[in-house]
């Protein structure tokens, strides 16, 4: 309706100004006009744009509103009015859906931050399990260590106990030596007779003395230079410290070279004695001879 009024206004000036100042405004007018119309279609244009746009953003606004009643503790508002208008509706309904969304971002952010923390968690287990892991490598390794060592401590143990068990035999054979060196060491004889019986035996005999032309006089009774140990009775010296005589009652005497000191006899006279014979200190008794010969008197 303004348009064709305008325009109106317009021929009618146009008309009635017939000079060139009137011809000039005239021109000036219509060129307006023609600017207002294009600017009306561009504003009618833009209007549909925009209505489309609100269209299309009441559609997604409504989707996510959709979506977001359907969050659990996120449903639209209990609370509803009589409305005056659609407009107050719609706005009421984007206040009720931007407070769902604020809450469904709120909850987002708190899920964010508990999903970070569960990360810093998870890397910190992470890092607690890598220096586990090196710490049960290490231990491992300083187990195998430990076990090859004990290995070759059996092995050594092993070898010193073959060592050992060669060693003890060895011992034994040697003790078994020195015994038998230690019984041949304390092995002695010892004879006792007449002078007649020791002389037939060939234990003793008779030395130096002066010889006359029937009898030889001062000859000394010794032992014989070979003697024999199948002619004498053998003892062995740490067991046997007394010899016992046939008949205590009759004298004896040594023709051998042990003396009376290292021994302790009932009586004595000189070189004769009265029997049994004790020998008190076994090495030093015997320590001149292996052989004791006893004469009986």
């Amino acid at each position: 309706m303004r348009n064709r009024l305008l325009v109106s206004s317009l021929l009618l000036v146009a008309v009635s100004c017939t000079d060139t100042r009137a011809r000039q405004r005239a021109d000036s007018a219509t060129a307006l006009v023609t600017q207002q119309r294009s600017l009306l279609g561009k504003l009618s244009a833009e209007r549909d744009s925009v209505s489309q746009t609100l269209a299309d953003a009441n559609l997604f606004i409504g989707r996510i509103d959709s979506s977001i009643s359907r969050v659990k503790g996120l449903g639209p508002s209990k609370s509803k009015k009589a409305a005056e208008s659609g407009i107050e509706d719609q706005l009421r309904a984007r206040k009720d859906m931007l407070r769902r969304v604020d809450a469904l971002v709120e909850r987002a952010r708190a899920t964010a931050r508990e999903v970070t923390e569960l990360k810093k968690q998870h890397e910190q287990l992470l890092a607690a399990n890598g220096q586990l892991t090196d710490e049960n490598r290490a231990l491992k390794d300083s187990i195998a260590s430990d076990v090859r060592h004990i290995a070759e401590l059996m092995a050594s143990v092993d070898q010193q106990a073959q060592t050992i068990v060669l060693l003890q035999n060895r011992i034994d054979e040697l003790g078994r030596e020195v015994e038998v060196v230690r019984s041949e060491f304390a092995k002695a004889y010892y004879v006792v007779g007449t002078e007649d019986e020791l002389l037939e035996k060939g234990v003793i005999t008779r030395e130096g003395g002066t010889n006359l032309l029937v009898h030889r006089f001062g000859r000394t009774l010794v032992p014989a230079r070979d003697l024999k140990p199948s002619e004498f009775t053998a003892i062995d010296t740490r067991a046997v410290h007394t010899i016992s005589l046939p008949d205590s009652t009759r004298e004896y005497q040594i023709v051998s070279r042990q003396s009376l000191d290292d021994a302790k006899v009932t009586a004595r006279d000189g070189a004769k004695f009265h029997g049994p014979l004790q020998i008190a200190e076994a090495d030093k008794f015997w320590a001149t001879s292996k052989y004791l010969i006893i004469i009986q008197r």
